[in-house]
């Protein structure tokens, strides 16, 4: 188990404990980009990582997990949404330079 991953389930267990991404970064001296590395790499391991408003958790439920699972997915949609506008943008480009 990483320092980090030790911190925030024994320190926030729980969306009621979360802790906002400028807290951490001054506890562990990082930048919010690592925060953020961080956190994607440990749930790619499956450690239990959530985020809402209130900040990052450890979880405790299914629910906080499906919280998290559907703003995920909320992100996905829109990160898709930008690429194909992205694509229409070089297409357009291309079709120019014909």
């Amino acid at each position: 188990m990483t320092i980090f991953e030790r911190y925030m389930k024994d320190e926030h267990s729980g969306e009621q404990n979360a802790v906002l991404s400028k807290e951490i970064e001054k506890r562990f001296k990082i930048k919010g980009s690592e925060v953020r590395t961080i956190v994607n790499d440990l749930r790619c391991q499956g450690v239990p990582i959530c985020s809402s408003s209130k900040g990052y958790f450890y979880a405790t439920s299914k629910d906080e997990v499906e919280k998290t699972l559907n703003h995920l997915n909320s992100r996905v949609g829109k990160i898709t949404e930008a690429r194909d506008g992205m694509l229409n943008i070089l297409k357009n480009f291309e079709e120019e330079s014909k």
